[in-house]
């Protein structure tokens, strides 16, 4: 079962999103950049798309702090379809108003690594969860079936 990412960052973040791109495909996690996204529809709604077939929304808080108006643009879409939302946030970045009750993934410069480890498990963490609510939907579903099945040929 696919499980989608939406990662939103600044630009200055190119090479920590590149390293989170490469260990979450590791994972199985499929990974959505706003920069790779292709179609004839405005750059906006597609991006909106994405978002909305996105299991999860991931936003990178670098070291400055600051965001684009496309991170917020992005953020905002996430909040407003109650997307989970998890922050990757550099060690001495200032973490948002919005984002501090979250929980959070700390990157440590000196160990990057770790901390992409650790935000992968996360996700297949989330993943799973995922897999089990749709395994379970599916027993129910199988259930009301059979239910139904009975009911038909037990009414003769």
């Amino acid at each position: 079962m696919r499980f989608n990412v939406f990662i939103s960052s600044s630009m200055r973040d190119i090479e920590i999103i590149r390293d989170l791109k490469a260990t979450f495909e590791r994972y199985g996690i499929t990974v959505v950049l706003p920069s790779e996204i292709i179609s004839a529809a405005p750059i906006y709604q597609s991006i909106r798309e994405q978002i909305q077939a996105s299991d999860c929304f991931l936003v990178i808080i670098g070291e400055g702090g600051e965001r684009s108006n496309a991170v917020n643009f992005e953020l905002g879409i996430a909040v407003a379809l109650n997307k989970p939302i998890v922050p990757i946030v550099e060690k001495d970045a200032i973490l948002p108003s919005e984002l501090r009750n979250m929980r959070y993934i700390v990157i440590d410069k000196n160990e990057p690594r770790i901390s992409y480890e650790r935000a992968a498990q996360y996700l297949s963490q989330l993943k799973l969860e995922k897999e089990q609510r749709n395994s379970i939907g599916g027993l129910i579903m199988l259930g009301l079936g059979l239910l139904l099945l009975g009911a038909i040929f037990g009414s003769d």
